[in-house]
């Protein structure tokens, strides 16, 4: 049930629910499911790309600078001899107890006392955020195709591993702890997602959870690989191309921020969202993608990149070796690109352009599309075929979106000839 109560609030630009196209806010909640006629909770309705914040206090105020805070003055400076070193520091404690609330002003977070908790969304990622390129091809994600997570060892079996649709695939992900403090009990989380350019709670599909401790930075112990205790069967719809996310995170000492899932701007939280696709004769594949409700109703932009290999450190996994050996294809056919943003189908409904004439796909396909988001959830087909690959070489390609000048979720397919 759904009570709508009067506001002052301004309608979003390109939104096209009734909720922001007039001044009211919309209330629900769940008390139609524990047996309620009506809701009376007063509980907020999110729409698409609202913030969303952790499940934890708002009090006390996390520990860091706040915007504007200035290092503090040494308190000592100036003292002549011990005397005045013992009476400085003894002001400096009792300026510390009545600073308020917050307490003393602590340096950057990533030098604090405190876990600094990683998984990589590149091979040089050292938790800066937001991460300035393709965050979604993470190289501490991996897969290990038709081994069921009860028999499979604690680290992985291959690092390039590729998901197998309709049998047993088990997951690990490396994390890190680059802060100075260890973390005792940190929970580690796995989730699959439909094929996806932006994810939030609603299209999670959690698959298994884990708790593990880490060392700090300087121990030696700031790393480890953990396992997913659960196997993930893809389905033979999805093909073993889902997207999958790791969170790390400790409630206490290094929380989600409101980005929770979102790993250009979240350091707790990496991104997996390849598909690979060996060349027979020709290499062809073709993604029904959603668009996600990851960001508000905006102006968004979906464009599809064609990437040199110098430019996807992640092929060193799919390798398993640092010189991946792949070389950029000289001489191919190819036809990529995506179709207009639709409506999300039944899987029954959906399209397919296998079979299709070049001249036929060059007409429907996309290079790039300005389009205007609104709140019900859209989804693209995107189409890749290329061929004439030699052995060792491959073609990438990257379908990003962006939402008023911001990406916010994006693909890679790699089609190679091992």
């Amino acid at each position: 049930m759904r009570k709508i109560e009067p506001t002052t609030n301004q309608s979003r630009r390109g939104c096209g629910c009734k909720c922001h196209q007039v001044s009211v806010i919309v209330r629900c909640c769940l008390c139609r499911d524990r047996g309620h006629d009506d809701c009376d909770c007063g509980a907020p309705k999110r729409c698409c790309g609202d913030p969303q914040s952790p499940n934890r206090p708002d009090y006390p105020p996390a520990p860091g600078w706040e915007p504007g805070d200035k290092p503090p003055k040494n308190p000592l400076a100036g003292a002549t001899g011990i005397d005045d070193i013992r009476s400085k520091f003894n002001q400096a404690v009792i300026d510390i107890l009545r600073s308020g609330p917050k307490g003393p002003r602590l340096g950057p977070r990533k030098d604090e006392y405190l876990p600094y908790l990683l998984i990589r969304a590149d091979a040089g990622d050292r938790g800066g955020r937001p991460f300035p390129s393709a965050f979604w091809e993470s190289p501490d994600i991996f897969v290990a195709p038709n081994l069921d997570a009860t028999v499979a060892p604690p680290e992985p079996t291959t690092l390039g591993g590729l998901a197998q649709a309709g049998a047993p695939n088990t997951l690990w992900a490396r994390v890190w702890n680059l802060g100075r403090a260890p973390v005792y009990n940190a929970r580690v989380e796995f989730y699959i997602f439909n094929p996806a350019l932006g994810f939030d709670l609603s299209a999670s599909k959690l698959i298994g959870v884990t708790y593990l401790d880490l060392g700090a930075r300087d121990s030696g112990k700031a790393h480890r690989i953990v396992k997913c205790p659960v196997s993930w069967i893809p389905g033979l719809l999805e093909g073993g191309h889902e997207c999958l996310v790791i969170r790390l995170f400790e409630p206490l000492t290094d929380p989600l921020t409101a980005y929770q899932w979102d790993a250009r701007n979240d350091r707790h939280v990496g991104q997996r969202n390849i598909s690979v696709i060996n060349a027979a004769s020709p290499a062809e594949i073709e993604l029904h993608i959603r668009l996600g409700c990851a960001a508000p109703p905006e102006p968004a932009e979906l464009r599809v990149d064609s990437v040199r290999v110098e430019d996807v450190r992640w092929l060193s996994v799919l390798a398993n070796r640092r010189d991946h050996g792949y070389r950029n294809a000289a001489n191919v056919k190819e036809s990529f690109g995506f179709t207009y943003p639709t409506p999300i189908r039944a899987d029954t409904n959906k399209g397919t352009l296998k079979g299709f004439e070049p001249d036929a796909l060059s007409r429907l396909l996309n290079k790039r599309l300005f389009f205007e988001r609104g709140c019900d959830e859209l989804e693209v087909l995107f189409y890749v075929k290329v061929d004439g690959l030699k052995q060792g070489e491959c073609r990438i390609y990257r379908l990003v979106q962006s939402v008023a000048g911001r990406v916010i979720g994006g693909y890679t397919v790699i089609a190679r000839k091992p």
